[in-house]
């Protein structure tokens, strides 16, 4: 199949047998039905089981030719993948069909710590920077900062950070958790400038065809010392949200580990 857009952001196309996604990621493609107008074949949506405890991460949809009998089970193989990153695919096959560089110093960097651990009642919670988000709903963010009223991050719950006049925003964020995570940025598309394993090493990938999506997974970490990283960056030209992960738990909610708010400014 041909990918030709990611989270709605096209592509220069590329063809995958293959396509990866996490909570929150679309991908289009282009397949090609090219086989003898008898064929038989199934669609498959795995959810590998190295990266997931789902209990069914199989779904199957048939495919039947026009001259195919309906009445036959397809009997197509599963395509083989490396699923051992439990991340997306590499960064190198995806460049924006119009790419618009990232800005190679951003204004302002930000880093970003998710851990998970007991509060102090024992209850197990997600963490960024050692916070765990608390919203007021009472008290939309937005709404505060339309009225002139700033003074949100003094309060710790709310996890939000205020960049002022900064008219670019990069975020490294280090994943210390086993699992992954896919990030969201609420109201922008974002430069996805690099993800590995460990410390970043500055190289920004496909520079200045930087990819460009609203959802990108920071893989697990590999132990104490080596976490999952992700580089992301965007530019401060829409009214600033949350960064979320969209973490897939027993309850299937999102998992709330940052906010953002004000005029573009804060994350």
């Amino acid at each position: 199949m041909k990918v030709i857009a990611q989270d709605y952001v096209p592509v220069r196309p590329f063809d995958t047998n293959v396509v990866t996604l996490g909570i929150g990621q679309r991908t289009d493609v282009i397949v090609k039905a090219n086989l003898a107008p008898n064929s038989t074949v199934f669609m498959r949506s795995d959810i590998t089981r190295r990266c997931s405890t789902a209990s069914q991460p199989l779904a199957l949809a048939a495919i039947y030719y026009e001259k195919a009998n309906r009445s036959e089970t397809p009997k197509s193989n599963p395509q083989v993948f490396d699923d051992s990153k439990c991340g997306n695919d590499d960064l190198s096959l995806s460049k924006p069909l119009f790419p618009f560089p990232a800005l190679a110093n951003a204004a302002t960097t930000l880093n970003l710590d998710i851990t998970f651990g007991p509060n102090a009642t024992g209850h197990n919670l997600w963490y960024m920077n050692n916070v765990s988000f608390r919203a007021n709903f009472n008290s939309p963010i937005l709404l505060l900062s339309a009225a002139g009223n700033n003074s949100y991050p003094n309060s710790p719950q709310w996890n939000v950070y205020n960049f002022g006049s900064n008219n670019s925003v990069r975020l490294i964020i280090k994943n210390r958790f086993i699992a992954n995570h896919p990030m969201h940025l609420h109201g922008h598309n974002f430069f996805v400038l690099a993800e590995g394993i460990g410390e970043w090493d500055g190289v920004i990938t496909n520079y200045p065809s930087t990819t460009r999506r609203d959802v990108h997974i920071v893989q697990g970490a590999r132990d104490a010392n080596n976490p999952g990283y992700l580089v992301l960056q965007y530019d401060t030209d829409n009214p600033g949200w949350r960064v979320v992960c969209e973490f897939d738990g027993a309850s299937g909610s999102d998992s709330e580990e940052g906010g953002a708010a004000d005029g573009g400014a804060d994350v």
